[in-house]
């Protein structure tokens, strides 16, 4: 798999993908990513944009996730008993991808005090504002929420009633969609995307404002620097377990 981005930089490098099990070392660190460890998602995915012509620096970039995985073995995700609250962080990168000027979603779900599902993933349109790009990414994250309340109803029959869920987003995107109507800035984003908004008209989940250095899906939205990644890591409970 590759995209315009990954195939335009990788053209002017070195092809060393018939040298070293590129893609193997790729489909292993995606399955990681995708079970157990939030903290790699955004750069595994990255190293997922060329498979098929990898450069000499696109393996040095799985390389080096393989370092930090070395570094940090002992890492897992906790839970804590009797925290029952669902809340779920959605966040955007406008315009992040250089080549195509697509946004970057990433969406994550805690629970129980630790993260249960997390998704980071280029949007499949170009978002010519910030607020369409935010609707966009709270829309999936609204989704999301409603697909986690259902999920443990046959086993725990009360949640879905008792808990109606929580999305947290910037405030463009949470002043959009808590007030009706369609504003000049917004009339061309598609209907599909207001479905939060209908979602809690419906009391089915509620929306809230939460400061950028308190998001958390900012983990998975684009390259941040090294002592905000610790932060957030220990935020959604990525620990040794020490």
């Amino acid at each position: 798999m590759s995209t315009l981005a990954s195939r335009e930089e990788s053209d002017n490098h070195k092809d060393v993908g018939g040298k070293v099990p590129h893609r193997e070392a790729v489909g292993s660190l995606m399955h990681l990513a995708a079970a157990t460890r939030p903290d790699i998602v955004f750069a595994v995915n990255k190293t997922a944009w060329v498979m098929d012509r990898p450069a000499e620096k696109d393996g040095n970039n799985v390389k080096r996730l393989f370092r930090y995985l070395r570094s940090t073995s002992n890492y897992g995700l906790r839970y804590t008993r009797g925290s029952g609250e669902l809340k779920l962080f959605s966040d955007v990168d406008f315009a992040g991808d250089k080549v195509t000027r697509r946004s970057t979603t990433g969406v994550m779900a805690i629970f129980a005090d630790g993260v249960v599902s997390w998704t980071s993933l280029l949007q499949k349109t170009t978002a010519l504002l910030t607020t369409e790009a935010e609707i966009i990414a709270a829309s999936k994250g609204a989704k999301e929420l409603v697909w986690l309340k259902h999920l443990p109803s046959e086993l725990l029959s009360k949640f879905a009633r008792k808990n109606t869920g929580t999305v947290h987003r910037q405030r463009q995107c949470h002043q959009t969609n808590q007030e009706p109507g369609v504003s000049q800035k917004s009339r061309h984003i598609e209907v599909r995307h207001f479905y939060v908004r209908e979602r809690c008209l419906n009391e089915d989940m509620g929306i809230e404002h939460v400061d950028g250095r308190k998001q958390l899906a900012d983990l998975l939205t684009k390259p941040i620097e090294h002592a905000r990644f610790e932060v957030l890591c220990r935020e959604i409970v990525i620990s040794s377990g020490e």
